[in-house]
């Protein structure tokens, strides 16, 4: 064979382990059901049982979050604490679902996609500030403006950084280093009262059932 084909057949191999790498590094982790919606819960108060969406049922420690789980698209009512709120999942949609002392908050998360990036998704849970995710010393904004109850994201390269959550009166909590990987999806929750906010950081996981 000679050069010119040794070079092709070469290209041909690193172009196929490429696509490997591609189908086997899917979102979060692991491989999707593809008829499935994704489901994951926050809990962010103590006093509160496990919480069930159809036959799955979700009980991660206070301050801790379950991976996603795969649920039947369909539509459920999700109870805790005497309150109760309807879930309606799409296939292949992503669902975070928050647990605090006021009740259940359901968030749609946007599918992280970006396989060279690190997606950061802030969500805010304190009842009435509007916060911005920046770097610890505040000069530069990574999520600016999230409101009460919603959230903001945004993709950014995997580097090493510290992190801060910041109202309109300076800085509210560390975060410090989420340690920032490619191709995965870190959340911030910012939650408790305005006075004493309470952060969280966690690597998005899938689990296979």
């Amino acid at each position: 064979m000679n050069r010119g084909g040794r070079l092709v057949v070469l290209l041909c191999i690193i172009l196929a382990g490429f696509g490997t790498l591609a189908a086997a590094d899917t979102l979060y982790g692991a491989e999707a059901p593809k008829d499935a919606a994704y489901v994951r819960l926050v809990r962010l108060s103590d006093g509160s049982g496990p919480l069930d969406v159809g036959s799955k049922r979700f009980d991660p420690p206070t301050g801790g979050v379950s991976p996603y789980r795969p649920v039947l698209p369909d539509i459920y009512l999700i109870r805790s604490g005497g309150r109760e709120v309807e879930l309606i999942p799409k296939v292949g949609r992503y669902y975070t679902l928050t647990l605090t002392s006021e009740g259940i908050r359901i968030f749609e998360d946007i599918e992280h996609t970006d396989p060279a990036r690190a997606q950061l998704v802030l969500y805010n849970l304190l009842p009435a500030e509007r916060v911005d995710l920046r770097t610890a010393d505040g000069r530069t904004s990574v999520i600016a403006g999230v409101g009460p109850g919603s959230a903001g994201r945004v993709n950014v390269n995997a580097v090493p950084v510290s992190l801060g959550v910041f109202g309109s009166a300076g800085p509210l909590a560390v975060v410090g280093d989420p340690g920032l990987s490619r191709g995965g999806s870190f959340s911030v929750f910012v939650y408790g009262s305005g006075s004493a906010p309470q952060v969280f950081c966690a690597q998005a996981e899938l689990a296979q059932k």
